[in-house]
């Protein structure tokens, strides 16, 4: 014979909820953001000044092509500019040789030489044609 024990069924009585998980997650949240701020507060700074330093570096490299496209130029202005240059190519540049009697010049004495002055002559006054009536 088998002998069946009593078992309640319990079935009137209700399991009260956990509510300890609430205050888990709440902590996770707020440990979170916690972490969040110190990582922003340190971060953000360097962050600006890392992009301030390579803001910095792409400017020094522009000016240092342009302080080197300048000498280039200078350079080159220079060397056709040069009285040597122009002595040689004063035909092809129209120009003429000057007569030493036209340079104002200090002689050894200290004394300043000044050149003879030479009138200017008036420009031609073009004949204005009179209408046929």
């Amino acid at each position: 014979m088998k002998v069946g024990g009593y078992r309640p069924r319990n079935s009137w009585l209700r399991r009260q909820l956990d509510t300890r998980w609430r205050r888990w997650l709440i902590l996770c949240f707020v440990g979170a953001a916690i972490v969040s701020v110190l990582m922003a507060a340190f971060i953000a700074p360097r962050q600006a000044t890392l992009r301030m330093r390579y803001e910095i570096a792409q400017v020094s490299r522009t000016v240092d092509r342009l302080e080197g496209e300048q000498r280039r130029l200078v350079l080159e202005r220079e060397a056709l500019t040069s009285p040597a240059i122009l002595a040689a190519d004063l035909d092809a540049l129209g120009l003429a040789p000057l007569e030493l009697s036209r340079v104002t010049h200090l002689t050894s004495t200290g004394e300043l030489v000044l050149p003879a002055p030479k009138p200017t002559p008036k420009p031609a006054r073009p004949r204005t044609q009179r209408r046929a009536r």
